[in-house]
């Protein structure tokens, strides 16, 4: 009987021996890259909107688990509180391998070197082993067993919570952390634009469109390889005009030209890039300027009493109709350049979105610009950082230092909001922010959050324009152009020439 017992005294201290050692080591390796440790929580499905707490408490449990077992007086109550971190553990191994969308990584040491399925195998085998040992020491068997199936259920219970809690924070009340999943955007194709004065135009789903700034009349077209190029030049009606800002934009079977300077509104057909006169020999000036339809076309001007920006539409269907849109835009400075943002309008949502640069807001509105909800980007910056001078002589408003950018880019496509960031989330490795441009990804029909993608320099380039189409990303960086593949299991795009097509038949009375 006494060997007996001597058996199991020496198996016990064997048992909390390799257990204090896994701890202690699991503990100093976070702690000793505690930087990349917080960053690989923040990938975590189920753990992201909880980091900072966690990182800290973490190791702070793992280290005093390790102290408890040390001590002989508390070593029963080292296991307990072994076996349930345990269990937790092995429980969000489980949601994370059946229930999240990506699998990410955040252990530490040799750990790391385990896949997910052979981390749940050593898991449970640390279960039954620490198990043995409570009820080594244990004297009511039954009452232990019980007990440690309680403390099994609560804990499973609490790691579920935590899940969708954070899921919830994450997506919808985002504490600016950026998940970064492995694989979502994969580079497929590169061109060489041999210009870097080339805009993104327009597409139909299956050729890409570029103007040109600096050579307004020229096109070029790319097919979805990017391999099959064509050129064309616009031929104008008159172009006895006052050029200053030209904007060309493709909506099939359409293009369009126009110079809101002058201001002065040209449509044509892409089978022969012919531009008649739609619009001119008015007051309606405009700074820019997105198609909603054949026959009707967003744009952005300044009221003339205020100077503010203001949203409106012109109509072409009969004779010129202009209706403004007054309270889309909110002034929180001057009104002019507060509210300074990029537009566009998705035929597939037949949603208008206008994303402001300074603040972390964005517009969503239908056709008419009647206001569907005000979202938000995850950053926290609320209200613009500018400071904004009024010089009396000229009467002018002048930005008197350099603004703080907070949306730099955009892109849109069905219900995919794409916006090229600024600023810098929490638990991101600075470094990548020099070899990369963060674009995040919002769905715009629930108004949520979903991801974020790194689009690499080129030659220490950032990217300069954005544009969707389908399940592929086309990005201009310095003088080329760049094709990303979006992996539908984490991006869903619908092709935009399905509704192109429906509207060109309505309009046209096919």
């Amino acid at each position: 009987m006494k060997l007996n017992m001597n058996i199991k005294s020496i198996i016990l201290d064997i048992i909390c021996l390799l257990l204090v050692l896994l701890f202690v080591y699991a503990a100093v390796s976070k702690f000793l890259d505690f930087e990349n440790f917080q960053a690989q929580l923040g990938q975590s499905p189920l753990l992201s909107a909880y980091t900072s707490f966690i990182s800290y408490s973490l190791l702070a449990v793992e280290f005093t688990i390790a102290l408890l077992l040390v001590i002989p007086k508390t070593r029963f109550l080292g296991l307990m509180a072994s076996f349930t971190l345990m269990i937790m553990f092995t429980a969000y191994i489980i949601v994370i391998l059946n229930y999240s969308s990506f699998i990410p990584c955040s252990c530490g040491g040799i750990l790391e070197q385990m896949d997910w399925k052979e981390h749940l195998a050593f898991n449970i085998g640390c279960i039954l082993v620490i198990a043995s040992a409570i009820l080594i020491l244990t004297k009511n068997t039954k009452y232990t067993i019980v007990k440690l199936s309680i403390i099994t259920f609560l804990s499973t219970v609490q790691i579920i919570a935590i899940y969708l809690a954070s899921e919830n924070a994450m997506h919808r009340e985002n504490p600016f952390i950026r998940r970064f999943i492995l694989g979502s955007a994969t580079k497929i194709a590169t061109t060489d634009l041999n210009s870097n004065s080339q805009y993104f135009a327009g597409t139909d789903g299956n050729t890409i469109y570029l103007g040109n700034s600096l050579a307004p009349l020229h096109i070029t077209a790319y097919d979805s390889t990017l391999k099959i190029k064509h050129q064309y030049k616009i031929e104008l009606e008159r172009e006895d005009f006052p050029f200053r800002s030209v904007q060309v934009r493709v909506s099939p079977p359409y293009f369009y030209l126009m110079d809101g300077t002058v201001p002065v509104i040209y449509r044509g057909d892409i089978a022969h890039w012919k531009a008649t006169l739609l619009m001119h020999n008015n007051n309606y000036y405009f700074s820019k300027a997105e198609i909603i339809a054949p026959d009707k076309i967003a744009f952005r001007a300044q009221e003339l009493k205020s100077r503010n920006n203001i949203l409106g539409t012109f109509d072409f269907s009969d004779a010129l109709k202009v209706q403004y849109a007054p309270t889309l835009l909110q002034k929180q400075i001057d009104g002019f350049f507060d509210t300074d943002g990029m537009m566009h309008y998705d035929t597939q949502s037949q949603k208008f979105i206008y994303v402001y640069y300074y603040r972390n807001q964005f517009i969503v509105a239908n056709k008419n610009l009647q206001l569907n909800y005000r979202g938000n980007t995850i950053d926290t910056t609320t209200h613009a950082k500018l400071k904004v001078v009024h010089l009396k002589e000229t009467g002018q408003r002048k930005i008197a230092s350099l603004p703080a950018t907070v949306n730099q880019l955009t892109a849109v496509s069905g219900n995919l909001l794409f916006v090229n960031s600024k600023l810098i989330g929490r638990f991101e490795p600075r470094e990548m922010w020099k070899k990369a441009s963060i674009v995040d990804v919002y769905n715009i029909q629930s108004n949520a959050y979903l991801s974020s993608i790194y689009i690499y320099d080129i030659n220490e380039t950032k990217v300069q324009s954005m544009l969707l189409s389908g399940n592929n990303l086309y990005v201009i960086i310095g003088h080329q152009l760049h094709k990303y593949r979006l992996s539908k299991d984490f991006f869903n795009v619908s092709k935009a020439t399905r509704q192109t097509t429906k509207q060109h038949k309505k309009f046209t009375g096919q």
